[in-house]
């Protein structure tokens, strides 16, 4: 019957398109402006990349260099994340905004991390103080102390816990030069000697390539977890 000859014709070109299609959909690459993160039971901590190097500094209560390392990183076009606490930008709202303008990724540093409603507050009084700032959002939290696993209210908020693969303040900075790895998430050491800090950052950037967080938890970067 033609009829039926051409129903079956419309029906595998059919079967083909949508094939194709589905196809199409699955070869698309996800956005760069996404972390490619899985997580997958209890989450740890991220602390390392898989190319080039990024610089992150832990702002406290007490510290009072940041000013001097965001421009000192301004100064040699070298972009780094500062994480930092809710007292820490009350007390200095010129560094803040100095940060928020030049555009430099802004994590939370979490000094206590007992207590899963102290951590909620602390994530939302910074966001509220950066929101001042016209900074909405924030991705990236950090324990002050190196721990590997992320509390369960953060992760169920979206959160990435950033940790670190060399911390600057037990080694030297000729050492970190030497043995420098693509994908290191280095902490800085912010009470180090100005003028070596310069020197080595110099050094760096002929070596490998810094970027910001965003930069090296996008795309299809492979992260690696605190075993």
């Amino acid at each position: 019957m033609p009829w039926l000859f051409i129903r079956l014709k419309q029906l595998k070109w059919t079967v083909l398109f949508f094939c194709s299609a589905i196809f199409f959909l699955m070869m698309i690459p996800p956005s760069a402006e996404q972390p490619v993160v899985s997580v997958v039971d209890r989450p740890s901590a991220i602390y390392k990349g898989d190319k080039h190097v990024a610089l992150t500094v832990n702002v406290d209560d007490s510290e009072k260099n940041a000013a001097k390392l965001a421009k000192l990183f301004i100064k040699h076009k070298i972009t780094a994340s500062f994480f930092v606490t809710s007292a820490w930008l009350e007390k200095h709202p010129k560094t803040t905004k100095l940060l928020v303008d030049r555009a430099f990724d802004i994590g939370v540093l979490l000094t206590d991390i007992s207590d899963d409603r102290e951590i909620e507050k602390e994530i939302a009084s910074v966001q509220k103080i950066l929101s001042g700032y016209h900074k909405e959002g924030t991705l990236y939290i950090r324990a002050a102390e190196d721990v590997g696993e992320l509390p369960e209210s953060t992760a169920s908020h979206g959160y990435l816990t950033i940790q670190w693969s060399v911390d600057l303040a037990k080694q030297t900075p000729s050492d970190f030069i030497r043995h420098v790895e693509q994908g290191d998430i280095v902490l800085l050491n912010p009470e180090e000697d100005f003028r070596i800090t310069e020197k080595w950052l110099s050094l760096l950037v002929k070596k490998e390539e810094a970027v910001s967080l965003s930069e090296m938890a996008g795309g299809e970067t492979r992260i690696e977890y605190v075993p």
